[in-house]
């Protein structure tokens, strides 16, 4: 299991403005969120799986005063109503690959389009190389091609983009080790 802030994140936080707002779309057991409230910013974190928040909820319930800086929301990221120019910093890590492509692309556009003039975007996504990818269930789903998530965002500033095969020690329904085909993107919004 993951026990640390996923370094894109880790990475831009020098350039973030401390008390601004961060919205975690998909935001699992909170490991962002949490790293990003002990930093001094205000939290909205939404995941569909009532587990996961029920999770987030407990380890913020232990963070004494931490707990007021968070909002949480058990709901589909693809109907979450994004508030427009509320946030500095927009992450959507590892949780567009459960929906369609064009769901996928609705999301992607509402982000750049509610995010903070010189507001940050980070997104981590599984691309058509994964082994996911050739079932055939999965061929309608939002994987993406090479250099797509990038040319997305060609009128940004792109901080970081890098396309790789990753390890993933396994989780819950697929416990054993396995790769997944990824592309990370840190993005910038120019005014």
């Amino acid at each position: 299991m993951i026990k640390e802030p996923n370094k894109l994140l880790q990475m831009i936080l020098p350039q973030l403005k401390s008390g601004s707002e961060f919205l975690d779309l998909g935001c699992g057991t909170g490991i962002d969120a949490i790293f990003m409230v002990e930093n001094d910013f205000i939290v909205t974190a939404v995941d569909n799986s009532q587990e996961k928040i029920s999770m987030l909820k407990e380890a913020i319930n232990n963070k004494g005063d931490l707990k007021n800086n968070i909002r949480l929301f058990r709901q589909d990221i693809n109907i979450f109503a994004i508030e427009k120019n509320k946030y500095q910093v927009i992450q959507a890590f590892n949780s567009l690959q459960f929906l369609t492509k064009e769901t996928g692309l609705k999301i992607i556009e509402n982000i750049r389009e509610s995010l903070s003039a010189n507001g940050f975007i980070i997104i981590s996504c599984f691309t058509i190389g994964d082994s996911l990818y050739q079932k055939p269930i999965n061929k309608n789903r939002c994987f993406f091609e090479p250099q797509e998530l990038k040319n997305l965002f060609s009128d940004s500033e792109i901080i970081f983009y890098k396309e790789k095969i990753i390890g993933d020690p396994g989780h819950p329904n697929f416990e054993q080790p396995h790769q997944h085909a990824v592309a990370r993107l840190v993005a910038k919004k120019n005014n």
